[in-house]
């Protein structure tokens, strides 16, 4: 069997031996799948009749999200029967880590679309962009962007996916802690557990749902991705409605369960330059739940250059085992996919057909794989072999029966 693999501008040519197991999912071929959703939304009537003149909106936007500039495009037209001099509409976007994702989205927003919305990056940092909210259940002082507490009217632009935080991503989860402070921001990486499932309870998902209610979330754009990275489905509405809707889609989609270990994972990401190493670790923990101890993973990666403070750590290193701890008690705003990586290569090498240079990738306590051929020398020397395309968005478990529900 003849697969290819790619990540960005990366491509893998595969020669699969028999009995390879290649997970795949159901493309969705409905046209204009977007469109349909805004004007069908879940619980809600569509946007337009969801404000009134003199409301504050504020759309809160993931850059993560799959094709987000046309999903800002699409919700804004939804707007323009009114008359949109009389509405306050905001874009509001979290601190880009690294990389220039947030600003790269209003950039790219057509010129009518960006001279009719004002657009502010969040800056975790200043104490003045941020007004008290409230005390949650736990007693926590809960701080957050003035734009979200003065709002009207707030509508989320995020993704469902799997989340190594906080088990489903998606809804009331692009806004906390995003929109926080630094501390909420750091605390939060110190919620990241392997070994939780993703309806297992988790204190963040349950703060994130509150804070939800109390701001009043009212409207919601949720996306799944689809196989090459851009949209599969998409879940409009109430928030409650299109989280259970979306994560019945996605358990279908991409929960992936197998009877027995497979001694090679050959993985890829879709490739971003943003939020590559983000992608890099969540295919990571994909595929180390698959091979288990003593097992191998190659990874199809297109890989920003730039790493974060804890990749950086992590590469001067001499005991990466060693760095589990501060990563917990400090964790730096790439915690997570540094945690990812040492679990991964604790029990399994990992080989890595990417962009960057062979030295950079040894120092990161990888095996640097230059072509595909190389690729396919590892593939015929292992005992069993699966590949996941764009394995950043699977949940994968061996061994027991899916404990995923597929009920909303």
């Amino acid at each position: 069997m003849h697969l290819q693999l790619t990540s960005g501008t990366s491509v893998a040519k595969l020669n699969l031996p028999d009995g390879t197991v290649v997970h795949s999912t159901t493309e969705n071929d409905e046209p204009d799948k977007l469109s349909a959703a805004l004007l069908n939304p879940l619980g809600l009537p569509v946007l337009s009749e969801c404000v009134v003149p003199g409301d504050r909106v504020v759309i809160v936007i993931d850059p993560e999200t799959p094709d987000v500039v046309d999903v800002v495009t699409q919700v804004w037209a939804q707007f323009q029967e009114l008359d949109t001099d009389e509405l306050d509409v905001t874009l509001l976007l979290p601190a880009s880590s690294g990389g220039s994702g947030s600003q790269s989205v209003v950039d790219e927003l057509p010129v009518h679309v960006r001279s009719q919305l004002a657009a502010h990056i969040h800056d975790p940092t200043d104490e003045d962009q941020r007004r008290y909210l409230a005390s949650s259940a736990g007693g926590e002082r809960l701080y957050l962007s003035h734009y979200l507490t003065d709002a009207d009217f707030i509508i989320s632009i995020g993704t469902i996916g799997f989340d190594a935080l906080l088990g489903y991503r998606g809804t009331s989860g692009a806004i906390y802690p995003a929109f926080s402070d630094v501390d909420a921001i750091r605390s939060a990486k110190r919620d990241c557990n392997s070994e939780l499932m993703p309806e297992d309870k988790r204190p963040l998902r349950e703060l994130v749902d509150e804070i939800g209610w109390l701001l009043g979330t009212q409207f919601t754009v949720q996306i799944i991705p689809g196989p090459a990275g851009g949209i599969d489905s998409v879940f409009c509405g109430a928030t409650d409605e299109a989280m259970a809707a979306g994560k019945q889609h996605l358990n279908e989609q991409y929960c992936l369960t197998l009877e027995e270990e497979i001694h090679l994972a050959v993985v890829s990401i879709p490739g971003n330059s943003d939020f590559g190493w983000r992608q890099f670790g969540a295919a990571l923990a994909t595929a180390a739940r698959i091979v288990g101890d003593d097992g191998r993973i190659a990874v199809v990666a297109e890989l920003p250059a730039h790493i974060g403070p804890g990749l950086e750590m992590f590469r001067r290193s001499n005991s990466p085992e060693d760095l589990l701890q501060s990563l917990s008690d400090d964790p730096p705003e790439d915690a997570v996919e540094v945690t990812q990586l040492i679990h991964a290569l604790r029990t399994s090498q990992v080989f890595l057909l990417s962009n960057l240079d062979a030295q950079f990738v040894e120092d990161l306590g990888m095996l640097p794989i230059s072509t595909d051929t190389e690729l396919q020398r590892v593939i015929d020397s292992s005992d069993s072999v699966i590949v996941v395309p764009c394995a950043n968005y699977v949940w994968a478990q061996v061994g027991v029966k899916s404990a995923i529900s597929n009920q909303p």
